[in-house]
């Protein structure tokens, strides 16, 4: 892999982070642009989307696009079935990419534009212009106390709330570990942690850790995605969307996502769209989701739906984080800067630059953590909090916390909603 311009860390560190999402996928990942730290989105080389209702549509107008492919696309297993369709395609004889595809499909007058989409790959952490969801890697912290600090329990429970965090996976041990008290009966997909940490190991369990200190006694399970691997930080939106449909087998009333993605031409994903329409809609649970790290306006999907709660991040001081998108796909923002929670202990290698080769001796339980990825489960906590205390639906509960926040104006983005700590 080759950038261009690869002179400045924040492009060598975008670099760095599509290194590791590649070794993580075969080798099965593409993007947008020439040099990789320019990439607007980023995609499967090889297979489409789209609604089952268009696979014959789809066919035949592939068929129709001449001297390109050898054979026919090859239908896959229904990411949502009878809803949601993939195909592979044939190897394009002179290696057009999906995106040359797509333009050939969207000028068909037969078929018609923004039909077929990439299969987009979410990431926990790559962003286009070198910034990241998390906007750092973990840093050891000498404070034995998380932060934002534990709420106490509501006195008036009215109802057992779960909460699914759809994340890279748990680390058992942090239930029975007396240095995090507030994660006893946590559950999830073993992470499979050992004394040398892989890079992006422990984001589920520190975002775990966030949403259990604002909503304390709620039942947390993480769903992990790439459990052993952590998939270089990134997973397909096809599997993301099998993801949360397994979420969604936990009955959670709040669902945490601390990833994203853009996608071609900023449409809105269709993985995304489809799912909520034909799963989320039909239960009583909110989706929160991290508004990304690529200080940019640009629309970050899940967030970026109007039936997602989208998250940006603030400093201590109550500005938003220089890392932090905003605007369509932040309705509010949380502290993100500087959390600390959870994290394995063992020696973890920095993996980006600047810090790449520096090694992090973690075992105390905690670390220090930044970005959109931890201001997200800030908001989850305290929906979920709302729920319990309250007994109310999970609409209300979102509608109720978001009525919290305080609009300000940042002095670079304009007025936002802030909610601002502390929180409880």
């Amino acid at each position: 892999m080759t950038d261009f311009k690869i002179g400045d860390d924040a492009r060598r560190r975008a670099t760095d982070q599509l290194e590791a999402l590649r070794r993580a996928n075969d080798g099965r990942v593409a993007w947008d642009t020439e040099a990789p730290a320019d990439f607007t989105y980023l995609y499967d080389p090889d297979h489409v989307l789209l609604r089952v209702e268009d696979a014959r549509d789809f066919e035949e107008a592939v068929a129709r696009i001449e001297g390109v492919f050898d054979s026919a696309p090859e239908r896959q297993e229904d990411p949502l079935p009878d809803v949601l369709a993939r195909f592979r395609l044939p190897r394009r004889r002179d290696d057009q990419s999906i995106g040359d595809v797509l333009d050939l499909l969207d000028a068909d007058p037969k078929f018609g534009p923004d039909r077929v989409t990439p299969d987009h790959y979410l990431h926990v952490t790559p962003g286009g212009g070198g910034t990241a969801c998390p906007a750092t890697e973990p840093e050891e912290t000498g404070l034995t106390d998380p932060w934002p600090p534990r709420c106490p329990d509501a006195d008036d429970k009215r109802e057992d709330v779960s909460v699914v965090v759809v994340d890279t996976g748990w680390h058992p041990p942090a239930a029975t570990d007396p240095r995090t008290p507030w994660l006893a009966g946590v559950t999830g997909d073993d992470e499979l942690n050992g004394p040398v940490l892989r890079e992006y190991a422990g984001h589920g369990t520190f975002i775990a850790g966030v949403v259990r200190c604002l909503a304390p006694d709620t039942r947390v399970f993480v769903e992990g995605f790439a459990v052993g691997a952590v998939g270089g930080g990134g997973i397909l939106e096809s599997a993301m969307v099998r993801e949360l449909r397994q979420a969604l087998r936990h009955k959670p009333r709040v669902i945490n996502l601390s990833a994203g993605m853009r996608t071609r031409r900023d449409l809105p994903s269709l993985a995304f769209r489809l799912f909520w329409e034909r799963e989320l809609e039909r239960h009583d649970c909110v989706l929160v989701a991290a508004a990304g790290n690529d200080t940019s306006p640009a629309p970050f999907w899940p967030a970026a739906f109007p039936w997602a709660v989208g998250v940006g991040a603030l400093d201590r001081d109550g500005r938003v984080s220089d890392f932090s998108n905003y605007g369509v796909s932040a309705d509010v923002y949380a502290l993100g800067r500087n959390i600390v929670n959870a994290f394995p202990d063992g020696t973890y290698e920095c993996r980006e630059t600047p810090n790449k080769g520096d090694l992090r001796v973690f075992g105390t339980g905690l670390a220090r953590w930044s970005g959109t990825s931890f201001a997200a489960p800030v908001v989850a906590g305290l929906i979920a909090a709302e729920i319990r205390a309250t007994g109310c639906d999970a609409d209300t509960a979102r509608d109720a916390v978001l009525a919290r926040a305080v609009r300000v104006s940042d002095p670079v983005i304009g007025p936002i909603e802030s909610l601002l700590p502390p929180y409880c």
